[in-house]
């Protein structure tokens, strides 16, 4: 590591079936991708190239002496794991930026199978939102009213969390909406979370 001589990485490689491009030029349908993860035992969050084989994941590259590599190494800082299924005829507007289409990806119910345990757990987890609550709010209204079971919770859970947040006045209100459109029941527990049905 060259930030820290003393730490062994191992040179990896994995190769991906390219779904989709959010930014940047194109790419083949089948890519190598290279990375360096951890040549040794470790403690700490999830590294690189803990993924589930055929598991779907967004990938953060870029080229190093003609071959894509990640754009971190080591802890995986760089993907970030798709539980909502597959997105093949999704193309990002090129006019706004990638949080806006990680949002898209990670709060639409893609095409084939999707863990309903697996997308709901993806949505309470949350997206990058910063200047883009109210096209949140939207999506997870969306899911609040056409999903039911865990999904329609998780969903139910961020637009209250959007409500007791200290976001605009006017993302605020969409959120409430939200919430009515979507007939979530949301309750406070004792540790400050919501309940949501």
């Amino acid at each position: 590591m060259h930030s820290d001589p003393k730490v062994p990485l191992q040179l990896r490689k994995v190769a991906v079936q390219v779904e989709n491009v959010l930014k940047g030029g194109p790419v083949p349908k089948t890519v190598t991708v290279y990375y360096f993860s951890w040549a040794g035992g470790f403690d700490g969050p999830r590294p690189l190239g803990f993924w589930q084989v055929g598991g779907r994941r967004i990938f953060w590259l870029r080229r190093d002496s003609g071959s894509l590599r990640t754009a971190c190494d080591g802890w995986d800082g760089c993907t970030m794991e798709v539980q909502s299924g597959s997105h093949l005829r999704y193309r990002p507007n090129p006019n706004k930026p990638l949080d806006y289409a990680l949002a898209d990806l990670l709060l639409t119910r893609g095409e084939g199978v999707v863990s309903e345990i697996g997308f709901a757990t993806e949505i309470a987890q949350g997206v990058p939102d910063q200047g883009l609550q109210g096209y949140v709010v939207e999506k997870l209204r969306y899911l609040a009213v056409t999903e039911r079971g865990d999904v329609k919770a998780s969903a139910c859970k961020l637009l209250w969390i959007y409500t007791v947040d200290r976001v605009d006045p006017k993302v605020r209100r969409d959120a409430e909406n939200a919430l009515h459109a979507g007939n979530c029941r949301c309750t406070a527990k004792p540790d400050g979370n919501a309940e949501c049905q």
